[in-house]
């Protein structure tokens, strides 16, 4: 295996997504990233009294977005350069309801 070879880890957590860069001949994370859900931290989807928790599309995307963008620069380009794959996991499972086009329902203005 090369040296010079880097893969991106993404997490997408109950109120947060974390992001890692890490050398995947030796497992020495590079740099990291986490970014908390605004509209988690601020109840808009949430009741814990109904056991409701909800999230909305633009903090994961919003979250995915910034967090690999600090972890790219914190890296540097000679990591950047040579980013061989990207793994995404998360804590459970997300139905999100779209349209026909595969947008998010969430996204359009009537449904916010």
């Amino acid at each position: 295996m090369k040296k010079d070879c880097f893969v991106i880890g993404i997490d997408y957590g109950t109120d947060s997504v974390r992001s890692v860069i890490v050398n995947a001949y030796n497992g020495e994370e590079i740099a990291s990233s986490v970014f908390s859900y605004p509209r988690w931290k601020d109840g808009l989807y949430c009741d814990a009294s109904k056991q409701q928790f909800r999230q909305h599309p633009l903090d994961y995307i919003e979250g995915l977005e910034q967090t690999i963008k600090k972890c790219i620069a914190d890296a540097g380009t000679s990591v950047s350069a040579n980013i061989k794959a990207v793994s995404v996991d998360t804590t459970g499972s997300t139905p999100v309801a779209t349209d026909e086009t595969g947008i998010p329902l969430a996204l359009f203005p009537e449904f916010e």
